[in-house]
């Protein structure tokens, strides 16, 4: 059969099958035209952990295609407040949940087919106190999912379905002024990724506005406790926040539970990129080859923590990602006001559902993952060791 009458979707699919996935997955770079890039819009190959080259790959790819300003990646003097000079602001607090030193865990089974999110949210938040230890009425409140990719949930981003159950409930309960805002990964422009999730749709039907940092103002922060984000280089630790970070009280994250191939996991402290200038993306998180990927995640929330995590281990990836990997179905909701405690807490239940430790970068103790490590060493969360956490299960 001639190349020119097979498409390279065919191609691929029959060398998955003949040849095996993990050959159809690099694409058989030489023979019948096929090459190593994969569809931009679905994930090279699920089941291969292995998909660090093809996820760069595609990429670099996009980036070539993508419909972005020529200055998406750039720092501009004009968009940063004070013309770049750093900024002094933080948004650090007490931990609002909180037993003594420990810090509180809820952590529920969903509910079967996810019928009840809305009772599961509401439930979890019980376990912990509720809402209403960290959150007033008054407060003008920032909820930051994750809108890293398009790809399906939980490989892009955020349920859409979750995200509405969340805004529900939160108005449900009096909490009115919210506001829900992120940058999307390396996919741009981030409303393609809004879009391509429903996440506009959510909040029109929620009426909630809904915000991409991308366009507006930033402000440079010089975090000196930081010993890879900023500093590569020759940098002194300033890196870009977005400038609307500062009219929020308070904070939600809502994390995904899940592997990063470059990372070790992407949870509550990476979930932080999103607020990390794509210049500073680019020219410090993913410098030197990616080598200190997981540390810097650690050091984007020296100046910044969430005032309360909710995070959906409904479904995950154990392997991989955040875009390509093994998914499986832990089907758990875990809440805290601690990032620390909470990706300790999300390492272990991965670990209970990984078959091979040997495969991925959370085989240690959870402690010892460098994103954990790099965090306790410099101070970002709270807890330090297992003692510091208390766990309620729900």
């Amino acid at each position: 059969m001639s190349s020119d009458k097979v498409s390279r979707r065919e191609f691929i699919g029959k060398v998955a099958k003949y040849c095996g996935a993990g050959v159809a997955a690099v694409g058989m770079i030489a023979p019948m035209k096929a090459h190593g890039v994969a569809d931009l819009d679905t994930p090279a190959h699920e089941g291969v952990w292995r998909m660090r080259d093809t996820q760069l790959m595609q990429y670099g790819e996009f980036i070539k295609n993508a419909p972005l300003p020529k200055d998406y990646f750039e720092k501009r003097p004009e968009m940063m407040i004070d013309g770049g000079a750093p900024v002094s602001w933080s948004h650090l607090h007490q931990n609002w949940y909180a037993e003594g030193n420990k810090s509180l865990l809820g952590l529920i089974m969903a509910t079967e087919l996810d019928k009840d999110l809305k009772g599961d949210i509401k439930r979890a938040m019980k376990l912990i106190g509720g809402f209403e230890k960290s959150l007033k009425k008054t407060d003008k409140i920032l909820i930051k999912p994750n809108m890293n990719t398009g790809d399906p949930w939980p490989q892009g981003g955020t349920d859409p379905e979750f995200l509405a159950a969340l805004i529900t409930v939160l108005k449900d309960e009096g909490y009115q002024n919210l506001t829900v805002a992120d940058t999307c990964g390396p996919w741009g422009p981030t409303s393609r990724v809004i879009k391509k999730m429903g996440y506009d749709t959510v909040c029109e039907a929620t009426k909630t506005p809904l915000k991409t940092w991308e366009g507006e103002k930033w402000m440079n922060i010089r975090n000196a406790k930081a010993e890879y984000l900023g500093r590569i280089g020759g940098g002194d630790g300033t890196v870009g926040y977005p400038a609307d970070l500062r009219n929020y009280d308070k904070v939600i994250y809502s994390p995904i539970m899940k592997t990063h191939f470059l990372g070790g996991i992407t949870m509550s402290l990476k979930l932080s990129v999103g607020i990390l200038h794509r210049a500073d993306r680019g020219g410090q998180l993913h410098a030197f080859n990616h080598l200190f990927v997981a540390e810097q995640s650690a050091e984007i929330n020296l100046p910044f923590r969430p005032d309360l995590i909710i995070m959906d281990g409904r479904r995950s990836l154990i392997s991989g990602g955040p875009s390509h990997g093994e998914q499986v179905k832990p089907g758990v909701i875990l809440v805290s006001g601690d990032q620390v405690a909470n990706d300790v807490m999300g390492i272990k239940l991965l670990q209970e559902w990984y078959p091979n430790m040997a495969q991925n970068k959370i085989g240690m103790y959870a402690w010892y993952q460098k994103q954990i490590l790099q965090a306790t060493k410099l101070g970002v969360g709270y807890a330090r060791k297992d003692d510091d956490l208390k766990v309620i299960l729900g």
